[in-house]
Formats: C-alpha cells, structure tokens, sequence
C-alpha cells in the first residue's frame, strides 16, 4: 500500500508537543483527601501530562514492604474512585486494579513494567517519601530511573535515602494539600 503524501510550505515545522506522556502515582491512599487530589490535579495539569494512573497497592505487597494499612484493598480502591469522580480536569485520571485482581505480592518491578507496557511515554512516577526511600534500595533502581522521571510527594517528611542524590537529575520533590 502506497503512502499518502502531505504538501506542505518550504520551513515548515511540526508544532511542538504541549503535552507530556503518562505520571503513575503508587500509594496506598488511605490517607488522600479531596484537597490532596486537587492539588495533585493542579500539579498535573501544570506539569501537562496527558494521563495519570493512580496504581493503589495489595495488601501482601504493602505487608512486604514494611508499610501498615488500615483500610483494606478494596476500601481503598473505593475511596480513591469517589475522590477521583468529585474532580474535574483535563487530565485523563485512571485508577488501575490490576494488582487486586492478582491478590498477592507484586513487586514494584513487575507493576512497572505492566503499566509501561499499557500506556505512553514519556513516563513519570510519583511516589511518597516512604516508597522513594524504598524504591531506591531494589536492583532494579538503576535501571527504572533511566527511563522515567522520578517526583517524591513529600507526605511523611522522612529523610530521603543517601543513593537518590547519586541521581539527583532524574527527580524533584513535590507536595500536594496543606496549602502547597
């Protein structure tokens, strides 16, 4: 099948794109309020990410990763839909339940990759301070922040693990409600 050929004026340039790829958020989100996911709507719409996956974890992974829960899984879930539906934005806001289906551990790796592969880059990932300083002691560390942008959500204000400043580069602290 032959191409279709497009005429178009000597110097012309495509416009630029406006809008960045996809931002995943993993979390448990017990503890979101509605003015913590405006102000994550308010960050994402001036970042201009084209879509934002909120990706709450299982509670075997929470468990194996030292993290307490009081809500179960699907409390979570429902609770982070209801704050998602009561906002509006111009980002495409999905939230991703893959990991309840498994109903096990799953590791942050192979989360990674299951979302990577489903959506389009270029892609970013916003977690907390207490799973940043955990994402940042995997083998897998190096090879992820080579291909996505790292936000750490200052919510605990725990100090940041020494490694991440090796790769200071590749992430930036963000803080969503209280007013920032």
């Amino acid at each position: 099948m032959a191409r279709e050929q497009i005429k178009v004026p000597f110097g012309y340039e495509p416009p630029a794109q406006t809008h960045k790829g996809t931002v995943f958020v993993l979390e448990t989100f017990e503890d979101w309020t509605e003015s913590d996911m405006q102000a994550f709507k308010a960050w994402a719409e001036e970042k201009k990410f084209v879509r934002a996956i909120f990706y709450p974890q299982h509670e075997e992974t929470l468990r194996r990763m030292d993290i307490t829960s009081s809500m179960p899984y699907y409390a979570r879930v429902k609770h982070l839909e209801s704050l998602v539906k009561q906002v509006s934005t111009t980002v495409q806001v999905d939230v991703d339940t893959w990991e309840g289906k498994r109903k096990k551990y799953t590791p942050m790796d192979t989360s990674l990759h299951f979302l990577t592969e489903k959506s389009s880059g270029p892609y970013f990932l916003c977690l907390s301070d207490r799973y940043a300083n955990l994402f940042v002691t995997y083998p897998s560390f190096k090879e992820w922040i080579k291909n996505l942008r790292l936000y750490i959500h200052e919510q605990f204000h725990v100090p940041l693990h020494g490694k991440l400043h090796d790769y200071a580069q590749r992430w930036e602290t963000v803080r969503f409600g209280n007013g920032s």
